[in-house]
């Protein structure tokens, strides 16, 4: 059997976060790295081989039984025993994939580090869909509990407005380029956050109105659209001061830089992987910043937005 390649990008939430769930527009980016698979036929019959890596070091290995995908043996029993429940939905949903091929060996490839939060897990639920040749948004909705704007970014080529209608997905492409994106930069908090019980403590709660969900959707486009640094940063700071309250959250500025000279948004969930920073520093005003403050991995745009500048990726970095 000819080796099979798959890709797919990771994601950045830069507006409507927890409040997309309840059908807020959203704006987010693919970004520029992501997560290749590839699948051959040379491992052991009856058994699934899966390696995972990261700077051509493992992060991750496991052995599955065929077809029962139980765990025979793994390096982390509960990134498995996850990795197990999205191949047992994808062989429900089309079974025949692995009865033409009885002894896969999978391996991919992340990059960009697995504590990110930059879409390890979505990135793969879109390969192993298109591995098993089915849909990405019905494997991601049948086993997962976000939004699915992640699985959005994983196959696009530019930015994008998602947005669930009736429980739907409905993906629009963004025209987001700001023009001051040299004051721009994508911050790694260092501490990695999980989105699965972020979800769930937001799902529980109700401490949000509709005018929240119709001025974040509104927030987005207007973000989208802005044309100077200081409009940007407004609506920034809007964003963060709406989503403090519904989610009775200190802003991460306020909390922990506060001597910062513009804008710090939150992306995704709050307490941990990305931030946007803006300023009229500059980007390299703002990596020397967060560099003093101990945080040193700081993307500009250019580095990590996919599409962002007009220019659409046909193919895998």
């Amino acid at each position: 059997m000819k080796k099979q390649r798959f890709y797919s990008n990771g994601k950045l939430l830069i507006t409507g976060e927890y409040l997309v769930l309840h059908a807020a527009l959203a704006l987010a980016v693919p970004t520029i790295p992501g997560q290749k698979m590839n699948v051959d036929n040379a491992g052991v019959s009856g058994q699934l081989i899966w390696k995972s890596i990261y700077k051509r070091d493992p992060w991750f290995m496991a052995i599955f039984s065929l077809p029962e995908f139980e765990i025979i043996r793994s390096s982390k029993p509960n990134s498995a025993a996850f990795l197990q429940q999205l191949l047992l939905e994808a062989h429900r949903i089309n079974p025949e994939i692995l009865k033409k091929n009885k002894s896969p060996q999978v391996k991919t490839i992340l990059g960009f580090d697995p504590e990110w939060g930059m879409g390890s897990s979505s990135s793969l639920i879109s390969n192993i869909a298109s591995w098993f040749g089915i849909d990405a948004y019905e494997l991601f909705f049948n086993t997962q509990k976000g939004s699915g704007y992640d699985i959005a970014c994983a196959g696009a080529e530019y930015p994008v407005f998602y947005q669930l209608i009736n429980a739907s997905p409905k993906t629009e492409k963004a025209s987001f380029d700001p023009p001051f994106k040299s004051s721009l930069a994508f911050v790694y908090s260092g501490r990695k956050q999980d989105s699965e019980a972020s979800v769930n403590h937001f799902l529980n709660s109700t401490g949000f109105r509709e005018y929240d969900i119709n001025r974040i959707s509104a927030i987005s486009r207007e973000i989208a659209k802005a044309n100077t640094l200081k409009e940007f940063n407004a609506l920034l700071d809007e964003h963060e001061e709406i989503m403090s309250a519904v989610l009775q959250l200190p802003k991460v500025k306020e909390e922990s830089f506060p001597d910062f000279p513009g804008s710090i948004k939150s992306l995704g969930a709050w307490g941990g992987d990305f931030l946007l920073a803006s300023s009229e520093m500059g980007f390299e005003g703002i990596k020397a910043y967060f560099s003093g403050k101990g945080l040193r991995t700081v993307f500009s745009w250019e580095e990590i937005v996919l599409g962002g500048g007009g220019e659409l990726c046909t193919s895998p970095p």
